[in-house]
């Protein structure tokens, strides 16, 4: 199953960065299984070299757990997006354990701390074997925290999605290698591991066809979805705005400053949007080109003429450091009882036209 997912992410569409940690983790997993198989094929073996062998092979096996659970903790804080412990004091503290890891591994063939092959060739655990129980543990409690903290912070539901499977990632293994510790000879490691990572591949899979690859919000489809299934739910005290964003004058920073800054206006805005709007749970995404779709659920107007008034201010703010002016118009339309999709977009998008219309005439 690895050989075949790191096949099928070679052959894929992933972003680079997604592409290459994806694929780092798969190899150093199947490096760990490959370790693991050759351990019963030497464990007891009785041809010449056979010992000797079996020493190497048992520590490079757990020296490839601490640099396996390394990578595993690192790509769980690439795929949650966070900033936490990012910084060179940081990134040198991760690495001491797996360090550790190695050297008390390599160091193993001479001491026995974390295992022993006695004059049969078979192999006995060392004394220390807890320390690399304790690193492994560390890791993936990490993999595991990054997800589960970034949950409770994360209000958007793709987001979210995407963040239960990175728990996965981290769940999985973790449980395995406790049933692992707790019952010697039982490889059930690898059979959490594949499944953590199976889970993670089919996550971004979904991801790449719910969203927009520019902005990283959600796209048309999932708007879609989105408002289909909040028909069927009620809010007390509340009711459901689609508000219609379109950037202002998007052709001429096009036609002036080229289409790399044009997407670069487009990724500011979907910034403005997930700060403005993401942490209070409303539903983003872009609709298409330079428009973006907001679903709310809001007590009145008033409350959505101050969310439209927040938007606008804080992307002015945002463009005051670029050579032309971002602005948006935003148009919203509330839920009626028993209206359709269409009737509610076509009323946000006569909103969204007589903004538009006024700030013509105003020029």
């Amino acid at each position: 199953m690895i050989i075949m997912l790191m096949f099928m992410v070679n052959r894929g569409v992933m972003h680079e960065a997604d592409r290459n940690t994806f694929y780092r983790l798969c190899f150093n997993t199947q490096l760990l299984f490959l370790l693991d198989v050759l351990w019963v094929l030497l464990d007891g073996a009785t041809y010449t070299g056979a010992r000797m062998l079996n020493y190497f092979i048992n520590a490079a096996y757990f020296a490839q757990c601490g640099i396996l659970c390394y990578f595993w903790s690192q790509y769980s804080l690439h795929l949650s997006g966070s900033q936490r412990f990012s910084g060179k004091f940081f990134k040198v503290l991760f690495i001491v354990p797996m360090a550790v890891e190695i050297l008390l591994s390599v160091v193993s063939i001479k001491t026995g701390w974390y295992f022993t092959i006695d004059a049969d060739n078979h192999y006995h655990r060392g004394n220390l074997l807890f320390i690399q129980v304790i690193v492994m543990f560390l890791y993936l409690v990490y993999s595991l925290l990054v997800a589960v903290f970034t949950i409770k912070q994360q209000r958007d539901i793709l987001n979210r999605n995407k963040l239960y499977a990175i728990s996965a990632l981290g769940f999985l293994p973790f449980i395995s290698q406790c049933l692992q510790a707790q019952f010697p000879g039982v490889s059930v490691f690898c059979t959490g591991a594949t499944l953590g990572l199976v889970i993670v591949f089919l996550e971004i899979q979904r991801e790449m066809i719910s969203v927009d690859p520019l902005t990283r919000l959600n796209n048309r489809n999932q708007a879609s979805i989105y408002l289909s299934g909040r028909f069927k739910q009620e809010i007390p005290g509340k009711k459901l705005y689609q508000f219609l964003v379109d950037l202002d004058k998007f052709k001429s920073i096009n036609d002036t400053y080229g289409h790399m800054e044009g997407d670069n206006a487009l990724i500011i805005v979907s910034s403005v949007l997930k700060n403005v709007c993401g942490p209070q749970g409303h539903f983003i995404s872009r609709y298409g080109g330079d428009e973006f779709v907001v679903f709310a659920n809001l007590p009145d107007n008033a409350a959505a003429d101050n969310l439209c008034e927040l938007l606008e201010n804080k992307l002015r703010e945002r463009s005051q450091t670029l050579p032309y002016t971002l602005a948006l118009s935003v148009g919203y339309a509330a839920l009626r009882e028993g209206e359709t999709e269409e009737s509610l977009l076509s009323r946000a998008d006569a909103s969204l036209y007589k903004i538009k219309k006024r700030k013509h005439a105003e020029r």
